[in-house]
């Protein structure tokens, strides 16, 4: 069928504006969705920030039609297992309740309002878990978006893609067999009369559709909730991608709203989202029954308890589990002694991620050694060119590149470098010949036969001998390793001004609170995961370099701090960096617990020592270190390296699950605890930092970071259907921009069940917001505080929980939520001590 399209209708301009607006506003309730190479992690509620937590969770999920915290009959199992405690789960039970005097109100002969809501939520039957049933016209939808945004990697590509994603859609839409099923019919005269401008499109959608309009924001929100995948990743395009990459395929959030209501006016049945009634449980009989008493015999005043639904209940738990861990850990951080003089035998920076405080533990027992936690990028604003590959972005995401770095050979390392680029080269070639060959009509069976035997080969060798398939495809690839960024402007806008290397030098000390009387070796590492066959491996990478490894920043920040000009000007500032400190940069491979040094070949002769010792202590540290994940993995630690290189590996490792803290204070604060590698630290010294400079960019850029992933994994494992991406066994990528699950519907917008549960459905990671611990003085958290908005936001919204340490005292104190300070007349500081807290 042909489709003869009227001219183009233009609606009126104010009209257009309106809708635009609308559009705008509309499309903020979900986040950008950042492709599979670069994947980061975001707030999938992140549009509701601005609401108090409680409110935006109850509104998410509404519109989302989804859970936001894990179901009572999982809550029990955590329970029993001893991830939260009774005593907390009955002081969050009377916080629910309004406090002490409404909780013990006797509803019955010696049974109060909180043993009715004890009882619901440990021992009577749980509330049935929240259903959610399929979607089969945005499953259409998201067909098209997938036919559309393919990443180059279709042989035949959705014809029309420069047009836009609604006008080249609707240009085939009317073959599509699962439109005509859904219209009972193909809708021809609708496909005849609609505008060919999406912005027309919506707004005429709108006006059939008889959407008032004051309730046109709401439900182009309804509309755009009920594929937040296809919509993040479009809102990715228009804020962040390549200029390149959107002309080719060009659309705005207007497209897909313009599809969407397409498909609704074709089937107006699929006009709301399909939902399941929710079972109601007659409580107050279960209660009655319970203890054993008629049910008349109970008085009123039970609202509270029977109208609970499992959303309210579950929400109980999961306070009682922040409130544990909270309790559990911050009595056990004392203010340190005054620290020794003695110089360290070597010192290491690692990323503040999760996974770093487990190693950083393991290797100060291994001697007189320090460990720092400084955000994974290194404060460098770069990108990388590397030879044959494109341009790579190794910063937050949030913020654009200040400089570009050009990775050329690392010194002593010409000729591997050179092999490298030459094999990366060859491969590149290869792959597009194949791909060539592949597509084609008249080679596609030849080719497939011819490569039919070697394909097996590499599929025998890759399932029973992983290491050695893994080896040789290395020796395919070259060194990567042998190619390091360089600081020198070899092409105009390239390269560090020495300003920029200055600047760079300085934030590293005045955000650690690292001394210039540093050790003779001084380790700066980044960080990667490593894993094959898995379109999720960016997220085991460092997030703070856009998903990718941190080895280039760290490359590039040991050149800054080894610059003789740099040194000099430091020791200008009043306190250089002894002259026989060396800088060393290096990776921390996640996956296997292996620190990689480079660069070594150009440490000089009186270092040789130095360099042996501080090699064997980080071999001796992760081995350790990989006993102990391997026990969380429950599996031999010989077996974490297979899993590494296996392509049928689900699970390489746990990633950052358990995430629950971000610590702001010097190592000897948290030190002597172990954290479990559940705490992102970032190391802080307030006295070097009597403005708040320093703790206002680290709670403002490093702490939200953590927030986003905190809250990406909390939503994951809290509804992994709506939030997270299923089963990994069943993914099927699109290009490189997201994984399906199976073989239609939305792109997966969080992360998959292996990164979140043991194979028994027990959850390895604990929904619980984030805890941000601070040891410095209350009056400078509070200036910093209501001098940031994203502060006061995060804060006083109570998305983060927050807790400071006076260094002096060693009082802790919590900061309360706006809500709760609405709630007290009193005029109390914003902060109250843990004793007072009730819950």
């Amino acid at each position: 069928m042909t489709i003869a399209f009227p001219p183009l209708r233009v609606q009126p301009q104010q009209q257009r504006a309106e809708i635009e607006l609308a559009i705008n506003l509309a499309e903020g309730i979900v986040p950008p969705l950042w492709p599979l190479d670069g994947a980061i992690a975001v707030n999938p509620l992140a549009g509701f920030e601005e609401l108090a937590f409680e409110q935006a969770l109850e509104e998410g999920a509404a519109l989302f039609d989804a859970r936001t915290t894990l179901p009572v009959s999982i809550w029990r199992k955590l329970l029993a297992a001893g991830r939260l405690t009774r005593e907390a789960l009955r002081r969050a039970a009377i916080e629910a309740l309004g406090g002490y005097s409404a909780a013990f109100v006797m509803v019955g002969p010696d049974v109060s309002r909180l043993d009715c809501l004890m009882a619901r939520l440990t021992e009577l039957p749980p509330p049935v878990p929240h259903a959610t049933p399929e979607d089969p016209a945005m499953d259409l939808v998201a067909k098209w978006c997938a036919a559309f945004f393919d990443g180059g990697t279709a042989s035949v590509t959705m014809p029309g893609r420069a047009k836009g994603l609604y006008r080249a859609a609707l240009a085939l839409i009317g073959h599509d067999a699962q439109l005509t099923a859904l219209a009972q019919g193909t809708p021809r005269a609708l496909l005849a009369e609609v505008p060919r401008d999406p912005i027309d499109a919506v707004a005429q959608g709108l006006d059939v559709l008889a959407v008032a309009e004051g309730e046109r924001i709401a439900f182009l929100r309804g509309l755009i909730a009920r594929l937040p995948g296809w919509a993040g990743h479009i809102r990715w395009r228009q804020h962040h991608a390549d200029a390149a990459l959107v002309e080719v395929a060009p659309a705005m959030m207007a497209d897909l709203l313009a599809l969407m209501l397409l498909v609704v006016r074709a089937a107006p049945a699929t006009r709301a989202r399909p939902r399941v009634a929710p079972v109601i449980a007659d409580v107050t009989g279960q209660l009655a029954r319970h203890f054993a008493l008629e049910r008349e015999r109970f008085d009123t005043g039970l609202e509270a308890v029977t109208t609970a639904d499992e959303a309210a209940l579950s929400a109980i738990f999961q306070r009682a589990a922040e409130v544990t861990y909270r309790d559990t850990l911050v009595p056990r951080l004392t203010p340190p002694a005054p620290a020794a003089e003695d110089r360290p035998a070597a010192q290491l920076v690692m990323c503040i991620d999760v996974r770093s405080e487990p190693y950083r533990r393991a290797f100060e027992a291994q001697g007189r050694y320090e460990t720092f936690g400084y955000a994974g990028f290194f404060g460098l604003m770069i990108a990388v060119h590397t030879p044959n590959q494109p341009r790579q972005r190794m910063l937050p995401v949030l913020v654009a590149p200040q400089q570009d770095l050009t990775m050329v050979a690392a010194p002593g390392q010409e000729a591997q470098a050179a092999e490298a680029i030459a094999l990366e080269r060859r491969a590149a070639a290869t792959r597009d010949l194949f791909g060539t060959l592949k597509g084609g009509a008249a080679t596609a069976f030849s080719t497939a036969e011819a490569v039919g035997p070697l394909a097996g080969a590499m599929m025998i060798a890759r399932t029973l001998f992983p290491r050695a398939a893994e080896a040789v495809g290395r020796r395919l690839k070259g060194d990567a390793s042998a190619l390091a960024p360089s600081l020198d402007a070899d092409l105009p806008g390239r390269g560090l001004a020495f300003a920029e290397r200055l600047a760079y030098a300085r934030a590293l000390f005045a955000l650690t609170g690292m001394k210039r009387r540093t050790a003779r070796l001084v380790v700066l590492a980044g960080h990667r995961g490593q894993t094959v066959n898995n379109p999720y491996g960016a997220a085991y990478d460092c997030g703070a370099c856009a998903g990718h490894g941190g080895a280039a920043n760290a490359r590039a920040m040991a050149a800054i701090m080894n610059d003789p000009q740099v040194r000099a000007a430091l020791a200008e500032d009043g306190e250089g960096v002894p002259e026989d400190t060396i800088f060393v940069p290096a990776e921390h491979d996640t996956t296997l617990d292996e620190v990689t040094l480079f660069d070594t070949c150009c440490l000089p002769a009186s270092h040789a020592e130095d360099l042996a010792q501080l090699t064997a202590a980080l071999a001796r540290a992760g081995a350790a270190n990989r006993a102990r994940r391997a026990g969380l993995l429950h599996r031999p630690a010989a077996d974490l390296e297979i899993g590494a290189k296996h392509w049928g590996e689900v699970r390489p490792e746990w990633g950052l699950a358990g995430n629950a803290a971000f610590i702001v204070a010097p190592r000897a604060l948290t030190a002597p605890v172990d954290l479990e590698g559940r705490a992102f630290l970032h190391s802080y010294d307030w006295t070097s930092d009597q403005t708040g400079e320093a703790l206002a960019t680290i709670l403002t850029a490093p702490m939200v970071v953590a927030q986003w992933i905190n809250c990406q994994y909390n939503f994951s494992t809290a509804d992994n259907r709506r939030f997270g991406a299923g089963d990994k066994t069943v993914h099927n990528p699109v290009g490189r921009l997201g994984v399906l699950r199976g073989n239609g519907g939305d792109l997966a917008v969080g992360l998959p069940l292996q990164a979140l549960f043991h194979d028994d459905g027990t959850p390895a990671h604990v929904p619980q917001r984030l805890l941000t611990i601070v040891y410095a003085p209350f009056a400078l958290v509070e200036q910093v505080i209501s001098t940031q908005a994203v502060l006061r936001r995060l804060f006083g919204n109570g998305w983060v929980q927050l807790v400071v340490i006076d260094p002096d005292t060693g009082a802790a104190r919590r900061w309360r939520g706006d809500q709760e300070m609405q709630r007290d007349a009193s005029g109390c500081s914003a902060f109250e001590t843990l004793e007072e807290v009730v819950a």
